[in-house]
């Protein structure tokens, strides 16, 4: 193999490519931080938010496929390897988020985070359509689906609903009070129609843990499992080998040695896969920066996005700039027919973005459970009803499909058209 194809293969990009792409963020980091020291034009500000894209596009590719080439080496399963591979393609927008934190912007964060479980939700209807439109009408509920993410599932719909419930009795009961985050009545509290709601440290930190459970759980006891039963299966048909034909056991040997050989040949060398993980997660880092430090330069050209709806539209941007490009693998590996890995990875997206992130954010910072928070982790667990539907009964159709992406879009509608004036 050339050295241009063997760089396109591992760096998922042209030479060219990368030539250019450090040309123009090297440029943009001298203009932004040296020329105009901090305070750049519109223009380069717009620049900004397609440098920062980019870098939340290609890294978070290098970190997924160092990612994949580790869980190799240490003997993950493909399929925990793509759960691990899709919190990586989550990274973009939870560094994003907790830079908007940093800066003070809390609302602006949490919408960006779950306005990128809501654009997931989008990839995975559109994923789902397109795959049973291929197959003229319906398709099966991929296996690992049905098998691994069933309990996570279950559990992310009562979570959130609760979360929910939570968040409306505080605006019912408790009127002119507020909770703060540590669950208690806050005493000098100044009444405000808004504030009333507060997500509290433990609910959130029993959100971001549920889904770590989870992990430690897939990779822990199901990989164990997995493997005692594989081991199992092979000691039994070691024992019918032994038992069969010289010949037959003579060709099942080659055919082992040639898988052998396939698997370490798939495998990248241990300097590349550290090189992509740690090129990846620097990638996002700077992407979240830039993509942060251009919302605040755009608030500063135009009065729109000092309103709700342009503080909104930012949030929006953000999370679809975190979470479309990655994710849009989804709706590709459907248009393949690889419907495993589409849904797959849109419904890893979702979870980790509604459990994880959000659960993260809210240890890290005060969030106030706004209407369009509660309407949004409302869809969240609607979605995943609707997937949970499909597994009992083993199989996706149109209709469904078309529902999510409605359900969806009528959340974004109600986003603009009848929350924003809250804010």
């Amino acid at each position: 193999m050339s050295f241009l194809k063997k760089f396109k293969s591992i760096f998922h990009i042209t030479l060219w490519e990368a030539i250019i792409a450090a040309a123009v963020i090297t440029t943009y980091f001298i203009l932004a931080k040296a020329v105009y020291a901090g305070h750049p034009p519109l223009w380069l500000t717009i620049s900004g938010f397609v440098v920062g894209t980019w870098l939340a596009f290609r890294p978070s590719e290098w970190a997924v496929s160092g990612l994949n080439s580790g869980a190799k080496y240490v003997g993950l399963s493909d399929y925990v390897a793509g759960v691990l591979s899709s919190l990586a393609s989550n990274l973009p927008e939870a560094v994003i988020a907790i830079f908007l934190i940093i800066n003070g912007q809390q609302l602006i964060a949490v919408i960006t985070v779950l306005s990128a479980a809501g654009f997931n939700t989008l990839i995975l209807g559109i994923a789902i359509l397109i795959s049973t439109i291929k197959n003229k009408g319906s398709i099966k509920v991929p296996e690992e689906l049905e098998k691994r993410e069933s309990p996570i599932i279950r559990w992310a719909i009562v979570a959130l609903l609760m979360t929910v419930i939570f968040g409306l009795v505080q605006y019912a009961v408790l009127g002119s009070q507020k909770v703060n985050v540590f669950g208690f009545l806050d005493p000098g509290y100044v009444p405000s129609s808004l504030e009333n709601a507060v997500l509290t440290i433990p609910v959130a930190a029993m959100l971001a843990t549920s889904y770590l459970i989870y992990l430690v759980y897939l990779i822990a006891v199901k990989e164990n499992n997995n493997k005692m039963s594989k081991g199992l299966d092979e000691h039994a048909d070691q024992a019918e080998h032994d038992s069969s034909d010289p010949e037959e056991k003579a060709d099942s040997e080659n055919s082992e040695d040639e898988q052998e050989h396939k698997d370490k040949h798939g495998k990248l060398s241990i300097p590349f896969t550290i090189l992509l993980l740690v090129m990846g997660f620097v990638g996002i880092f700077f992407a979240g920066e830039i993509l942060t430090e251009s919302v605040q330069h755009i608030t500063e050209h135009s009065d729109f996005f000092l309103t709700a709806k342009g503080e909104i539209s930012l949030a929006l941007i953000l999370g679809a700039a975190g979470a479309v490009p990655e994710h849009s693998i989804a709706v590709l590996s459907s248009v393949k027919g690889e419907i495993e890995v589409g849904i797959g990875n849109a419904m890893g997206g979702i979870l980790q973005s509604a459990l994880l992130i959000f659960g993260i954010l809210g240890v890290i910072t005060e969030i106030v459970l706004h209407p369009f928070v509660l309407i949004q982790l409302a869809s969240i667990a609607g979605t995943l009803w609707f997937v949970k539907r499909c597994i009992q009964d083993r199989k996706f159709d149109v209709f469904e499909g078309i529902m999510i992406i409605i359900l969806q879009i009528l959340v974004f509608v109600i986003l603009f058209e009848d929350i924003a004036i809250l804010v």
